[in-house]
């Protein structure tokens, strides 16, 4: 989300001559910094469906992976071809609508994040009332 809040904005600060540059150092680390995590995240959550603690919500973990998909389904359908595009040069009418647009992104991954962390709640309340009551005996 880090490129949402500070690359894409700061596209429409270079000019134009240098725009080919500092687009191509930007693609140039899309995969190890943004898309290799991604990736990871919906690798873990599919092992989720397998190795999925009894604690944890199998509703939540489904919900987490809808939110992956249509984020995933929304990156590679839209954002990645519009920001590819871009190699060719600025055009400041795509890259507005590329942050127009990247609010369903945002709104995604956010909720997954959310999500993320109620299954870790409910997975560690339900270990320490274990560990409490398994004290207690």
């Amino acid at each position: 989300m880090m490129d949402y809040f500070m690359l894409y904005p700061s596209r429409f600060l270079i000019g134009e001559k240098e725009f080919i540059a500092y687009h191509g150092l930007l693609e140039s680390a899309i995969i190890p910094i943004s898309v290799l995590p991604f990736l990871l995240i919906i690798m873990m959550n599919i092992l989720m469906f397998w190795f999925r603690p009894q604690e944890v919500s199998r509703k939540l973990v489904w919900v987490s992976f809808v939110c992956l998909f249509l984020d995933f389904l929304s990156t590679v359908l839209f954002q990645a071809p519009w920001n590819l595009s871009l190699s060719a040069g600025k055009n400041v009418a795509l890259m507005q609508k590329i942050t127009d647009t990247n609010w369903v992104r945002v709104f995604l991954e956010s909720s997954q994040v959310v999500i993320v962390f109620v299954l870790l709640k409910q997975f560690v309340l339900t270990l320490a009332l274990k560990t409490v009551g398994s004290s207690q005996n």
